[in-house]
């Protein structure tokens, strides 16, 4: 997975770096420039994620790292069981830099793929043969990047990543634009053949005027589980090459009542815009060989 992040990634860590170091680190003076060791401690339960990115961010700061737990394996760590993951080496200063954005990295990207793992392991205790996705409800700026790689870490997938990955027609584009297929239209015209077309729904008629219009993705948005159960295999039956996508307040609570047949994909926003932290530590070991 890792082989997919672009390869500016370090200048995307450097323009962190810059930001939470604008000026003088007393602190980093205080400590000097002795080499250390620190240990990354998960202290809950967590899917890690976000290797590549603390690789990336300590490499700029002169630091090495080394895991011993491989990326997208469960952990449940507590404050009695603290796991080792990996280990920084380097000057004591520069760990000392790096230390904070890389927690906000590591547990910010392992909330979001453990969130991601139990809605996936929901969706095959059902036997849904659908996708659980994400949505672009994240952290806005570079930041959105990490917590994507969170959500293919976990097992979903991460939805469009930008406004131009593909055209979403909402309600109100298409209310400004006067109906949904001639916002459809509009959209093939300047998009073209590379992209695709999803249209927000919010009623069945709104789905078969979007189908037929050209729509390669149709969401039923806030749809309830009975009106999904009556439509939904109807609507995947008459119009077998368009994509389904039910999303609106889907819960790990809520999940299986969404997971119906006739439906692709299942996005669910709670995966990003408010996930349960999790707790990793970043500690000095004064004993530690290099």
């Amino acid at each position: 997975m890792a082989e997919s992040l672009p390869p500016y990634l370090g200048d995307i860590m450097m323009s962190y770096i810059k930001h939470d170091i604008p000026s003088l680190d007393v602190g980093g003076a205080v400590v000097g420039s002795g080499k250390k060791t620190a240990v990354f401690f998960v202290k809950s339960e967590l899917v890690l994620a976000g290797k590549p990115f603390v690789d990336a961010l300590f490499n700029k700061l002169s630091c090495s790292v080394e895991w011993i737990v491989e990326e997208g394996i469960r952990l449940k760590g507590s404050s009695k069981n603290k796991i080792e993951v990996g280990y920084v080496r380097g000057p004591a200063n520069r760990i000392l830099q790096g230390e904070r954005t890389a927690l906000e990295i590591l547990t910010r990207c392992s909330s979001v793929a453990l969130e991601m793992r139990k809605a996936v392991e929901i969706a095959k205790s059902e036997n849904w043969s659908g996708v659980i996705a994400g949505t672009r409800k994240t952290t806005p700026g570079t930041f959105r990047l990490i917590e994507k790689y969170g959500m293919l870490i976990g097992g979903g997938d991460s939805h469009r990543y930008s406004l131009s990955g593909m055209t979403m027609l909402k309600d109100n584009h298409i209310d400004a634009c006067g109906s949904i297929t001639s916002a459809v239209k509009s959209a093939k015209k300047v998009g073209g053949f590379a992209l695709k077309v999803e249209v927000e729904a919010r009623t069945p008629s709104d789905v078969e005027e979007a189908c037929i219009a050209g729509a390669d993705v149709v969401m039923l948005d806030n749809f309830t589980p009975a009106l999904l159960r009556e439509h939904a295999q109807k609507l995947k039956a008459k119009f077998p090459s368009v994509l389904f996508e039910v999303s609106g307040g889907i819960t790990h609570a809520t999940l299986r009542n969404f997971l119906i047949p006739g439906l692709d994909v299942l996005s669910m926003g709670c995966l990003t815009h408010g996930p349960p932290a999790v707790d990793i530590s970043l500690k000095i070991r004064n004993d530690a060989k290099l």
